[in-house]
């Protein structure tokens, strides 16, 4: 099975530098955003709608939907941009079947409760633990905000 074109954290879903930077350097087709919470919100479904250019499709899907057809024959998964919220999305993804190289963390926002690794990298214990869980899988896991950015493995961060 062909591998997804690109996967990556960002806790703003599809926003100005997904449109603008990601999209015009990975020429993805198609836009996976995988998040139950999304999925299940009509007006947020609206508002991502808006915000996917012309011409990309766009699938809001749960995780367990976005699993099953990404696992699917008829998904072009090289032209997929999957987009998760969080790390517990991500490592649900894998844990229904989704094989991913590397995921890009690109935005994880601040929160009081959280470290901040990164300029616009925040997480908790349970946050590493599962990017613990992803890395152990030997899922190469990257802090990188926009293409033309140096990026970072995540680890080397929190180390």
């Amino acid at each position: 099975m062909e591998k997804i074109g690109h996967a990556r954290i960002d806790d703003r879903l599809i926003h100005g530098q997904i449109v603008a930077a990601w999209l015009s350097v990975l020429r993805s087709s198609t836009i996976v955003v995988a998040d139950d919470k999304a999925a299940a919100d009509p007006l947020q479904k609206m508002l991502l709608e808006m915000a996917c250019p012309p011409g990309v499709a766009l699938k809001l899907l749960s995780v367990a939907e976005a699993a099953a057809w990404l696992n699917s024959p008829q998904a072009n998964r090289a032209k997929t941009l999957v987009i998760l919220r969080d790390v517990t999305a991500a490592l649900a993804l894998v844990d229904s079947g989704v094989s991913l190289e590397e995921i890009n963390v690109g935005n994880v926002s601040a929160n009081p409760k959280k470290t901040k690794y990164s300029k616009s990298v925040w997480l908790d214990q349970t946050d590493i633990d599962n990017f613990a869980k992803l890395k152990e899988r030997g899922i190469y896991l990257e802090v990188r905000v926009v293409p033309n950015e140096k990026g970072a493995e995540l680890f080397s961060l929190i180390n």
